[in-house]
């Protein structure tokens, strides 16, 4: 279910306005916790860079893109990132009012500016990792691979609200609690990828599962090389059905078709590849 922004900037507002925070003792964060919080980095990222994409073709699409850019994020969030480091919470925080500040404003923006705010945007997030997340954990294959997991989750809900249908499963692939592990199937892929075209309903959030499922699709070019070898073969089983993923969403299949993809080909092998111990 999508946040709005409001309550996101109160919060903020609270935190700025509470001394007390530096000197809160700042909790450990789990593996679980690291990569739901990369990949709320990543939505962030993506919306923001769809905004300044689509500023020059359709100010519409991108003034709503821009108002996503914090609708994933809530109070417990952004507590973690003050208990880190105040200075970058108040940045994140201006900077994504800026963002919305801009699109939102009776002038139009410009090119420049919204350039130069998503660049700035970028690097707040970037140095917010670096004090979030240790490095251990950065670096952990099973984080990343949970981080995949939560995006792949994101693409299917996006796809589904672009179509008209909500996706309720996908709680399975961003749920990271212990739990029997789903086999493989390895059968090829559903025929009702012929099927004519789903109409898009709302044409954001099909951008949005675009941009997810090809950022998926990277960070797992990434990871594959820390595959162990006796699973090389699961490798390249994912590599083909996330490309297959991406294409699917382009050619805007029935959205059981692309449910069917992630949880039988897509979760599973990722699933028992990286021992992620999801929940069925």
């Amino acid at each position: 279910m999508k946040k709005i922004i409001l309550p996101f900037i109160l919060v903020f507002v609270i935190l700025i306005g509470t001394p007390n925070l530096h000197n809160a003792v700042a909790h450990t964060f789990s593996g679980d916790e690291s990569a739901s919080f990369l990949a709320l980095v990543e939505m962030i990222k993506i919306e923001a860079h769809l905004a300044q994409r689509d500023l020059s073709s359709n100010i519409t699409l991108a003034q709503e893109h821009a108002n996503h850019t914090g609708e994933h994020l809530d109070i417990n969030q952004t507590k973690e990132i003050a208990e880190k480091n105040q200075r970058l919470a108040n940045e994140l925080n201006s900077s994504l009012i800026g963002l919305n500040d801009a699109f939102n404003s009776k002038t139009p923006p410009t090119t420049t500016d919204i350039n130069e705010k998503v660049s700035n945007l970028d690097a707040i997030l970037g140095e917010i990792i670096s004090a979030r997340i240790s490095k251990d954990q950065l670096d952990n294959v099973t984080v990343k691979a949970l981080t995949i997991n939560d995006l792949i989750g994101e693409t299917l809900e996006h796809y589904g609200e672009a179509v008209g249908q909500e996706e309720n499963a996908s709680s399975n692939m961003t749920s990271h609690s212990n739990g029997s592990e789903s086999v493989a199937n390895t059968s090829t892929h559903n025929e009702n990828t012929t099927a004519n075209a789903t109409a898009i309903i709302n044409q954001v959030d099909y951008e949005s599962a675009q941009a997810i499922a090809s950022r998926v699709s990277s960070l797992f070019s990434e990871l594959k090389p820390s595959v162990p070898s006796n699973a090389s073969s699961n490798a390249t089983t994912i590599e083909n059905a996330l490309k297959t993923l991406k294409d699917d969403i382009d050619k805007k299949v029935p959205f059981d078709t692309l449910d069917g993809l992630v949880d039988e080909q897509i979760i599973p092998v990722l699933n028992s590849t990286f021992n992620l111990k999801l929940k069925e």
